[in-house]
């Protein structure tokens, strides 16, 4: 049972590591799908808003597209390697970079945008604060008929059994060079891991916790799910992963059938749960965006109901 403050604290300057860069752009998966969404949506000509644009690449892949300006907005400083990389690529003429959050009210581009494109999924999805930010600037920035990229992120669960994981990451808190250490193990079941869950290991039919289509503020989810087991095993925690639709036709997807830097997120339950085929398991799920810059982001499981 997962009742932390803040399941993915933020680490200070996080960004300044090249290797925090690296699993994103040489993610195949992520690049190519969002290369594609680029392809089929920026236009000749067209204005482009890039929010939290890192090292510049889907910036650098819409000025490919044809797009005739970026407005590169972010907020660390690794826009300062951005600058140098448009400079040696030949991009900087067709560029404005601004080193700001993209909510943050002194921002202005001095123009509209045709297009934002914005990759700032997390684990579960909106950890981040990807669906604030891009509601803040289309409300802002974008052209009336103009698109985001994506166009929606839907956050899903399953129940899943995973002993070895639960064996590694929890019930391994027991004794260690003789010394009692099974105090960790309370701690250790309220946290959250970043993990592969692989197809085998998911016992139900996912469920959609959030989709968030950027349309207006975004709601906090306070809801009981319900998931039915598909057959007789262990239930050890849930599994948590996103599909972001960047087009009508074009979808990133972090679940256990497909490969990407981002993994799964496995939520332990404090004990495990043995089930039958269609065994009914409902968990409370609290889930509460950032509505400001320094509030957490918190997501909760507090009850579960076997």
């Amino acid at each position: 049972m997962l009742d932390p403050v803040e399941l993915f604290p933020e680490v200070p300057n996080i960004y300044a590591f090249p290797s925090v860069h690296a699993d994103m752009v040489f993610d195949k998966s992520r690049v190519a799908a969002y290369r594609d969404a680029i392809n089929e949506t920026v236009k000749p000509g067209d204005v482009v808003a890039d929010l939290g644009s890192g090292t510049g690449l889907l910036s650098f892949l819409c000025l490919q597209a044809g797009a005739a300006r970026v407005h590169a907005i972010e907020r660390s400083d690794v826009i300062e390697w951005s600058k140098e990389l448009a400079d040696k690529n030949g991009f900087s003429d067709r560029m404005e970079f601004h080193k700001k959050d993209a909510r943050d009210e002194s921002l202005e581009l001095g123009e509209k945008v045709d297009v934002i494109v914005s990759e700032l999924m997390g684990h579960v999805a909106f950890e981040e604060g990807m669906a604030e930010t891009i509601c803040v600037a289309k409300e802002r920035f974008l052209k009336p008929g103009g698109a985001t990229i994506p166009q929606t992120v839907t956050l899903r669960a399953a129940l899943v059994h995973a002993d070895e994981l639960y064996r590694n990451y929890i019930d391994s808190w027991n004794v260690v060079e003789g010394i009692d250490y099974s105090a960790m193990r309370e701690k250790a079941v309220q946290s959250a891991y970043v993990v592969d869950i692989h197809a085998d290991q998911i016992l139900s039919d996912s469920q959609i916790i959030s989709v968030e289509a950027f349309l207006s503020n975004p709601r906090d989810t306070y809801d009981t799910f319900s998931f039915t087991s598909w057959r007789t095993g262990s239930i050890n925690g849930l599994a948590f992963w996103f599909d972001a639709d960047l087009t009508d036709r074009i979808r990133l997807s972090s679940g256990p059938r497909t490969y990407t830097h981002w993994q799964q997120c496995f939520i332990p339950f404090e004990k495990h749960i043995k089930v039958s085929a269609k065994h009914n398991i409902q968990v409370l799920i609290e889930m509460k965006y950032r509505k400001s810059f320094d509030q957490k982001f918190e997501f909760k499981i507090s009850k579960i109901d076997a």
